[in-house]
């Protein structure tokens, strides 16, 4: 298999999947139906997802190290099909960075450009997303991880602000299970099982890519969804003990709420500009990672030498998506937590691999001796 460029390392895929899985879960409400136990959905999505990730894309990892998702599905199910189903999960990946796109620029414009043209802002972002992505996997990895040392220290002067001001109170946070684990269920099926550690799927198009491979990938990867699980949470802590679980489930952005109304003694105030700072960094990694996961897919499907001759049209592509996918934000959000997840990520994200991963174990099975 031909290579984009160059590699990138663990501490890049680390930092890379941490900013990846925050995405805007950061700054929206997540798990929030399930009220003060929103903290436990968010934790059980991401067991979940680490499981799922752990025992289906890292073995399909392990028997084929030197193939994305779009290879060795062609190696098990056959050329043909391969190539077809392989062609679905490009549109997915493509489809899946226009909503977030325009999840983005609905995100900014509503908390601070309101008067901002949307197509404005998302050529601004598309833009700037294809720059780096010309620029290489390696650099894209290094970015991420010089921006996710960046947002480590926002949430760190966070937990400093909330542990000194007095508008936070945990008692807020109980009961703990109040009435019972059915709405922790009803919450996590299947919205946030499929976001955010259910999109893992798409890293298994750049695995290939990392320098130490097999052995430290899932790890690291395990690591990365594991801390941004605890970020999450840490985000809906905020939220609930600063305005409580009535507001916060109502806010269309908890956080930027939140932090407009914290202060320290009476100079530090009004940080709600870190929300934003935060959602910038993390939705540009979120759809960088579809879009150039698309990329990368166009590139094997169509046997091209030169992925960078794919960068603008893709991003053309999602470019007319986000700004075509909905009228507005209500039927943008219904069709996110309605439609997609269960004819979409549900799927893809679980269903295909699942199936990859038995017909792959079925085949070496029959063949021990020959290569799948």
């Amino acid at each position: 298999m031909k290579r984009p460029l160059e590699y990138f390392g663990p501490l890049h895929l680390f930092a890379w999947v941490t900013l990846f899985e925050l995405g805007s879960a950061v700054v929206i409400p997540v798990g929030m139906e399930a009220k003060q136990d929103a903290w436990i959905v968010i934790l059980c999505g991401c067991l979940i997802g680490i499981t799922f990730f752990v025992c289906v894309h890292g073995t399909l990892y392990h028997m084929y190290p030197d193939l994305p998702l779009t290879g060795y599905l062609r190696k098990i199910i056959g050329p043909v099909p391969g190539w077809i189903l392989g062609f679905a999960y490009l549109l997915y990946f493509i489809y899946i960075a226009g909503r977030n796109t325009r999840d983005f620029i609905d995100l900014l414009a509503a908390a601070a450009y309101d008067s901002t043209p949307m197509f404005a802002l998302a050529v601004f972002i598309i833009i700037v997303v294809g720059y780096l992505i010309r620029l290489g996997i390696e650099v894209f990895g290094r970015t991420a991880f010089v921006f996710f040392l960046l947002c480590c220290a926002m949430f760190l002067f966070i937990v400093s602000l909330v542990a000194f001001s007095d508008l936070s109170d945990r008692h807020r946070m109980l009961p703990i299970l109040g009435n019972g684990f059915k709405p922790v269920w009803k919450a996590l099926f299947p919205t946030n099982l499929t976001f955010p550690f259910g999109e893992m799927v798409v890293m298994t198009m750049f695995l290939p890519y990392l320098t130490k491979k097999v052995n430290i990938a899932v790890p690291v990867a395990i690591g990365a969804m594991a801390l941004s699980a605890i970020l999450l949470c840490f985000a809906t802590f905020v939220n609930i003990s600063v305005l409580g679980i009535e507001i916060a489930s109502r806010a269309t952005f908890p956080l930027f709420t939140s932090l407009s109304r914290l202060r320290l003694a009476e100079f530090i105030q009004r940080m709600d500009s870190l929300v934003l700072f935060l959602l910038v960094i993390t939705s540009f990694f979120k759809i960088g990672t579809f879009m150039f996961a698309a990329i990368l897919a166009a590139r094997d499907l169509f046997r091209m030498d030169n992925y960078k001759t794919l960068v603008t049209p893709i991003g053309l592509i999602v470019l007319f998506t986000s700004l075509t996918i909905a009228g507005n934000l209500t039927e943008h959000l219904n069709e996110g937590l309605k439609l997609v997840p269960y004819y979409l990520h549900l799927p893809l994200q679980f269903g295909i691999p699942m199936l990859l991963l038995l017909i792959g174990w079925i085949r070496r099975g029959r063949r021990p001796s020959a290569p799948a």
